[in-house]
């Protein structure tokens, strides 16, 4: 189950150390929307660091002689408020679905994105490589169909099921990010799992 609970820690694997967050800083398009994401997993957070790093260089926030090394996870542990509004999405549902679908292209299922408009944090499944691909054809509605017909969702959930998706949550207002306490930032080369 997908779930946030007090006291919680979450990680966010980067080229840098993130103690201040800062969400005017945060891409869109990107599952859930413009946000701060992070997840429960220490290895999810790992492994996306050099993916980090390879972005940091293409838009030249860092230079081709970084040493991957020095990338980082940043460790926060979250401090549950009944008024910050979450809601987590709990698999690769169809809902799931539409709404990362309409995150990446706002003119599908503008419902889903004015419905979960006014969530602080949206929790759920990750999209990884694997099923970026997969949401691409899907979006692109040329291999599974026209995007929101029962034959393109049964199809692109059917290919999604298999993976292992990992949990993300995306902090997305400063409400929700004020409730993030930065405990430490670890070296990536540091670190063996």
């Amino acid at each position: 189950m997908i779930e946030l609970q007090d006291g919680m820690l979450l990680y966010h694997g980067s080229y840098i150390s993130i103690p201040e967050i800062d969400l005017n800083r945060c891409f869109g398009g990107l599952d859930f929307g413009r946000g701060f994401y992070l997840t429960s997993s220490y290895e999810q957070a790992y492994n996306y660091v050099q993916l980090s790093i390879k972005k940091a260089m293409r838009i030249g926030n860092v230079s081709e002689s970084f040493n991957p090394a020095d990338g980082q996870i940043s460790v926060y542990k979250f401090h549950y408020d009944p008024n910050i509004l979450a809601y987590c999405f709990q698999g690769a549902s169809v809902e799931w679905l539409h709404f990362v679908a309409a995150n990446r292209k706002k003119d599908l299922f503008p419902q889903l994105l004015k419905k979960y408009g006014t969530i602080d944090i949206i929790g759920g499944k990750i999209a990884d490589d694997q099923t970026a691909r997969t949401l691409q054809r899907y979006i692109g509605g040329a291999d599974f169909g026209l995007p929101g017909t029962l034959e393109a969702d049964r199809v692109a959930i059917e290919k999604l099921l298999p993976n292992r998706l990992n949990d993300q949550f995306c902090f997305r207002t400063q409400d929700a990010i004020d409730h993030l306490e930065f405990i430490r930032s670890d070296r990536y080369g540091d670190i063996r799992l």
